[in-house]
């Protein structure tokens, strides 16, 4: 078959702007989406429809009306400040460690972001495991205290390359 057969075989379409059923759609989705946008309190008229229903019905005893207790007000939230975590411990010795393992030792005593540079290059370490730490920026030994994230600093460099 041609593609000029093809395309007479093609009934046209009609726009969407052109059919009414799609309008339709979209109005009832529409209405019922922005239905949940109101508030919790009853309509006035439920409430008067509520009480025409309750005056027309016979009764024949009164029931004692009971006030209902309101709920209590909920206690004001108190704001909660979160406390700095405190960094302090001694830099261990990760030379020689794949750089997996010296993220994974700095991490356990608070400092979540480190970061590691090519030392041959500028090539990005993406899997962790296959560098090898060659030199630290905080020397093993020394008091890493307050706020250290992102400053500890590992020359790497890939697992079967020697450090220079």
């Amino acid at each position: 078959m041609t593609q000029r057969a093809h395309q007479q075989d093609r009934q046209p379409t009609t726009p969407f702007r052109a059919r009414p059923t799609a309008w339709a759609i979209a109005a009832v989705l529409a209405a019922g989406g922005l239905g949940g946008c109101g508030s919790d309190e009853p309509a006035a008229g439920a409430a008067t429809s509520a009480s025409t229903v309750a005056a027309a019905a016979p009764t024949t005893e009164a029931a004692p009306t009971t006030p209902v207790p309101a709920p209590a007000p909920a206690p004001a939230a108190t704001p909660t400040t979160v406390a700095a975590p405190v960094v302090d411990f001694t830099m261990p010795d990760l030379v020689g460690t794949d750089l997996q393992t010296a993220q994974n030792t700095v991490q356990t005593y608070g400092v979540f972001y480190s970061v590691s540079h090519d030392l041959l290059g500028s090539r990005n370490q993406v899997l962790d495991s296959n560098w090898i730490v060659c030199d630290q920026n905080v020397p093993a030994g020394q008091q890493v205290t307050g706020a250290v994230e992102g400053s500890i600093d590992f020359g790497v460099v890939k697992r079967e390359e020697t450090c220079p």
